[in-house]
């Protein structure tokens, strides 16, 4: 009897501590200009590109240029920030293409404009590695 008792105790405990746990949600917010400059300059930064599927590595440069290897080829190009905070490529001189980086808990992303207007997720930030790794 004094067993149950303790059970009961213990499970009634467990069950006030369950209920006091308070999950946050996570807010999305976009970073500013200054915070996307300081989490990619001179970094190499992993992506994975929620569509495809597809991972890349890219390196940052301070002077404006990226080195990007995907699918085990190198590509180079060059990056800015524009005045809506959003970091902006051009491949291999391609046109730039200009997306907003957002945070999530701790968790970084890369978001499009939809066609519907509504933002969709399309690069997940895996880690930044100080320094160039792609070379």
């Amino acid at each position: 009897m004094r067993g149950l008792k303790w059970a009961a105790i213990a499970m009634a405990s467990m069950a006030l501590l369950g209920c006091q746990v308070k999950q946050e949600k996570e807010t999305l917010e976009q970073l500013t200009g200054a915070e996307v400059q300081a989490l990619f300059v001179g970094q190499t930064v992993e992506s994975f590109n929620v569509i495809s599927g597809a991972t890349s590595f890219s390196y940052y440069a301070p002077d404006g240029s990226v080195e990007q290897e995907r699918y085990w080829e190198k590509r180079a190009g060059v990056w800015r920030i524009n005045d809506k905070s959003e970091l902006c490529m051009s491949m291999e001189g391609k046109s730039y293409r200009c997306r907003g980086i957002y945070r999530k808990g701790n968790k970084y992303y890369k978001y499009r404009v939809g066609k519907n207007g509504e933002l969709e997720k399309v690069i997940r930030y895996r880690q930044f590695i100080t320094g160039n790794v792609v070379k």
